[in-house]
């Protein structure tokens, strides 16, 4: 009798288990929602150099001039103030952004989560390039004169005075990444017979901690996660502790042909090319405080976006698809037209926004259109 019973509940459990491998994706799918191209009155030109920055009236297109729009998609005038705008000779000329701030041609930088967009730094006689930013401070890249060498200076919010990361010598920077006030900045240095990398290790914005150095290492681009300090090259990942010590490394051989999702508690390469990396089966590299862990994504997608629980990105130009965390296939969706690019954002949860192959913005709805009868 016991026997028996064991056996129904072997039986029922290999039901069960069943089930939930054919229905829960089902489950999944359902609960994931299409999105439905929105109706416009004008096409709205999106070109490969321009990029889309997201603030609380709309949207901007990046660009030299930058266009600003609403949500709905009808242009507005830029939301600057009078002087401002003056001072812009009644053009915008966005060279740079991130989350919350905007630079200009001018090298004027704006906070852009308020209306009109507030005026943080200025400073004409600097060329700036780029801007990072972090909880508290930004990171500003900016032109030294004389030199096409771009040098790193940390701007504190609500201060409008330039702090230098100090001790790199003739380094050229490469890339830099922060973990709440601890600095990492990557660098090459090309006065010496071989090149060499340097990782410069900061504490509190700009008091140099500790430097690594690499020969004959070809690094692009550093994650800063707490102790640890993740360095991207053509053929490696490499873990360093910031003393200095290797924690751990994996091959991936795809010569810069990745792409990165950073969030607050970790870091997600994705190898579209790739089925392997070192010895482990798979193409997409999860990394965290911890150590990593490999994980197989369908290969061959781009513009990889973290959505809702998991992950959206374009199939072979013409297909949505949505992964899990797990990067499982959870659904596919048809676009209308072949993708170039795409992008998600919280600020605006409902849309999706898609550049096409023929440079048109088009934007997507998880909320069903109408279609005027009239």
């Amino acid at each position: 009798m016991r026997r028996k019973n064991k056996l129904l509940l072997t039986v029922i459990l290999l039901i069960a288990a069943a089930a939930a491998y054919f229905i829960y994706p089902e489950i999944q799918s359902k609960r994931t929602p299409d999105f439905h191209p929105v109706l416009a009155a004008q096409p709205i030109p999106f070109n490969q150099q321009e990029d889309l920055h997201f603030y609380s009236d709309g949207w901007v297109v990046c660009s030299a001039p930058s266009r600003f729009y609403n949500w709905d998609q009808t242009e507005q005038e830029p939301p600057f103030t009078q002087d401002d705008l003056a001072a812009e000779n009644n053009r915008i000329d966005i060279v740079a952004h991130t989350l919350h701030y905007i630079a200009t041609a001018n090298n004027r930088i704006y906070n852009t989560q308020s209306v009109p967009f507030e005026l943080v730094y200025e400073n004409r006689d600097r060329v700036l390039h780029d801007l990072k930013e972090y909880d508290g401070f930004l990171v500003l890249l900016i032109q030294e004169e004389e030199s096409l060498i771009s040098c790193p200076y940390i701007l504190m919010k609500g201060s409008d005075f330039l702090i230098p990361l100090e001790g790199t010598g003739s380094a050229n920077y490469v890339s830099v990444d922060v973990d709440e006030t601890d600095l990492s900045l990557l660098t090459l240095c090309l006065d010496s017979p071989v090149p060499i990398t340097r990782v410069f290790h900061y504490i509190s914005q700009n008091e140099l901690y500790g430097v690594l150095s690499l020969e004959n290492q070809l690094l692009y681009n550093v994650y800063r996660m707490k102790n640890q300090v993740i360095l991207i090259g053509i053929k490696d990942v490499l873990c360093y502790n910031v003393e200095g010590e290797l924690q751990w490394s994996v091959s991936h051989e795809s010569e810069g042909v990745f792409e990165a999702l950073s969030t607050e508690q970790s870091l997600l390469l994705y190898f579209p090319e790739k089925s392997k990396l070192g010895e482990s089966q798979g193409n997409a590299l999860e990394v965290n405080e911890k150590g990593y862990a490999v994980k197989a994504f369908p290969r061959y997608l781009s513009n990889l976006n973290v959505f809702q629980s998991g992950y959206l990105a374009v199939e072979s130009s013409q297909n949505l698809v949505f992964l899990n965390k797990n990067g499982k296939l959870v659904k596919k969706q048809p676009l209308q037209e072949p993708v170039d690019w795409m992008k998600y954002t919280a600020a605006q949860p409902d849309c999706l926004y898609v550049r096409t192959k023929d440079n048109v913005l088009h934007v997507y709805t998880t909320d069903k259109q109408e279609e005027d009868t009239e």
